[in-house]
């Protein structure tokens, strides 16, 4: 019945695909001071996550020395309407010409939001790990404060600079990188549920397809190897390609597919998981993870169920 309704919908296809430029690589940061300036910026607001800036303070060069203001702010935790206002404000009160996001998902979702609330600033992300594609893509999850999930918005703008220093996530909690691969490979099972019963035939809609592909076949043949390679140190090309799946791979499928290749079944049953308490503790791609089974259920796909539990079962997915 949902197949059938969805097919009798006509959904908007605007490809926002990404950032205006991306760089993955070692001295990544480098590069941060030329580009602000090649933009005429010269007045910054710095929101970043404590732990993140502990993380990334080493690779990060001194942009006063390089005649830019840096206003630092510390995150408050959660992609709020409440903290996407006080950055707005900040924004405005002290005349910043951008603001430069530096951590997890809910610091580049808000950094977004306020950039584009604030008169469509430029906006700079600099993410500190690899657990979602809120880095790539043009839109912010939105949270009340107490973490209870209530929605998206999508923005017209793109982001600026993507900078990705590859030391800096591989130096991030595993379990972020983990919880990143469970939310890549949902990305396939909802993309896949909606573009094959498109109603239009589009370029952009076979390549948001390839790359939701992409999102499956890569985690299934590297990530078990990638993550022992995280565990032991060794900063590998098998890790980098899974990382990267997991921001850039990700982040393609919605950013060429739109509302073709939007979150189905999973990540509504992650929303709805955030309404209860006892489940704040688990991180965004173990709800999700839990919610491609749901999903998978639902489509009576038994048979890939069975395929891919031995997979989470080598990730060690904790769903309590």
């Amino acid at each position: 019945m949902f197949i059938k309704e969805r097919k009798k919908m006509v959904l908007q296809l605007i490809s926002r695909i990404a950032p205006q430029e991306y760089v993955l690589e070692k001295g990544a940061y480098d590069r941060l001071a030329p580009e602000l300036k090649s933009r005429f910026i010269r007045r910054v607001i710095l929101l970043h996550g404590t732990k993140s800036m502990q993380k990334a303070a080493p690779y990060l060069p001194d942009l006063s020395q390089q005649g830019i203001e840096v206003i630092d702010v510390s995150f408050n935790g959660e992609c709020s309407k409440n903290e996407i206002q006080r950055m707005i404000d900040l924004i405005h009160s002290k005349q910043a010409d951008a603001i430069i996001g530096l951590g997890g998902g809910k610091v580049m979702d808000t950094a977004k939001a306020a950039a584009y609330k604030a008169g469509a600033v430029p906006v700079i992300l600099l993410p500190t790990m690899a657990s979602n594609c809120a880095a790539w893509s043009c839109l912010s999850v939105l949270y009340k404060d107490n973490g209870e999930c209530i929605g998206h918005e999508i923005y017209q703008n793109q982001t600026f600079l993507l900078l990705i220093e590859p030391r800096v996530i591989f130096d991030s909690p595993i379990d972020y990188f983990i919880a990143g691969v469970a939310d890549t490979i949902a990305k396939w099972y909802e993309a896949d549920l909606l573009l094959k019963n498109a109603d239009r035939k589009s370029l952009a809609l076979r390549f948001s397809r390839e790359a939701a592909r992409q999102c499956l076949e890569i985690p299934l043949n590297h990530a078990e190897q990638a993550i022992e390679d995280m565990k032991q140190g060794k900063l590998s090309e098998e890790w980098i390609e899974v990382m990267e799946t997991n921001i850039v791979a990700s982040g393609l499928v919605g950013g060429f597919g739109d509302e073709y290749a939007r979150a189905t079944a999973a990540h509504a049953v992650h929303d709805a998981l955030t309404i209860r308490k006892e489940t704040h503790h688990l991180l965004h791609g173990i709800k999700v993870a839990y919610g491609i089974m749901v999903e998978l259920v639902i489509e009576k796909k038994y048979d890939e169920m069975t395929r891919l539990l031995p997979f989470i079962g080598h990730l060690s997915f904790r769903f309590a």
